[in-house]
């Protein structure tokens, strides 16, 4: 009987050891586990850092070379080399600047939109990628709606300000106008709408086939817009309601950036307020001047 009893506590004591094997081996490949994914979760952090940062010096470097700030009058708080950065990067098409925002940069285009989603100005690959221009535009920024797209990143680079109309009670009131510089002129835009909307909206539409149509577009803008706001009266004294859409919203630039849904962007749109030839050096369009 003892000799059985012995056996019977050997057994009992096997087992226990192999379970505490058996515990202490899954509590090994959990702490395993769990230091592997910190040591990727800090990875990426790391790449993610370096990254914005190199993104930072990229930007940072183009506008100490190519800008330079000239005066008060809004046509010339800054000045763009547009010919020198067409030489380093043929795909240039401007310069987008927002007055009292840090938010200037080159803006490019090529034929397929995804060129310039991670790539920088000078060609490296970068996750903040490029300001662009969407491809189906003309590259003069004649068309009747512009669009322009830029990443939301978190460091708020690029087009990641934009964010502040939605969320930052008056930051509309001290950030009106943004303006697109090219090589022969400026262009500037008083901000007039700004929400959330569906990455297939009607907002991204490009050109018109008729006024009806372009009216009913600025209507259906100013009914989305997360805060109504008015633009210059520059109409004829005696225009239609209709008349007057087609006069004060001349032409348009929209600001596309993306949201924290895949489905859905922020878009900044602004219509047209000024515009300078830099070539003549002549102010050729400034309402707000004459309403002064």
């Amino acid at each position: 009987m003892e000799d059985n009893k012995e056996k019977e506590n050997k057994v009992d004591e096997n087992k226990k050891v192999e379970e505490k094997k058996k515990l202490s081996l899954r509590s090994r490949i959990i702490i395993t586990i769990a230091v592997v994914v910190v040591l990727i979760g800090v990875a990426w952090l790391v790449y993610y850092l370096v990254d914005y940062k190199r993104g930072q010096s990229i930007y940072d470097d183009i506008n100490k070379n190519y800008t330079a700030s000239n005066g008060d009058e809004w046509y010339n708080k800054i000045d763009v080399n547009i010919a020198e950065l067409k030489q380093k990067n043929p795909d240039t098409r401007g310069w987008l600047y927002f007055e009292n925002e840090e938010i200037s940069y080159p803006v490019v285009q090529a034929a397929d939109d995804d060129k310039y989603l991670n790539t920088s100005f000078d060609g490296q690959q970068l996750r903040a990628g490029s300001i662009f221009l969407e491809a189906l535009n003309s590259g003069d920024f004649s068309d009747k709606n512009s669009i322009i797209y830029g990443h939301n990143m978190r460091d708020q680079s690029m087009f990641g300000r934009l964010q502040k109309y939605k969320y930052e009670d008056n930051y509309y009131n001290d950030h009106l106008y943004f303006q697109v510089l090219t090589a022969d002129k400026i262009y500037r835009y008083k901000v007039f709408a700004y929400n959330d909307v569906s990455d297939t909206s009607d907002v991204y539409t490009l050109s018109f086939a008729s006024d009806n149509e372009y009216v009913k577009y600025i209507g259906m803008v100013k009914q989305l817009s997360q805060q109504q706001i008015d633009v210059p009266d520059v109409s004829e004294p005696n225009a239609t309601d209709d008349e007057k859409i087609i006069q004060n919203y001349k032409k348009l630039v929209t600001l596309s950036t993306c949201t924290d849904r895949d489905d859905m962007r922020f878009v900044v749109l602004g219509t047209l307020v000024g515009e300078y030839d830099r070539i003549n050096k002549q102010l050729i369009y400034d309402p707000l001047k004459q309403q002064q």
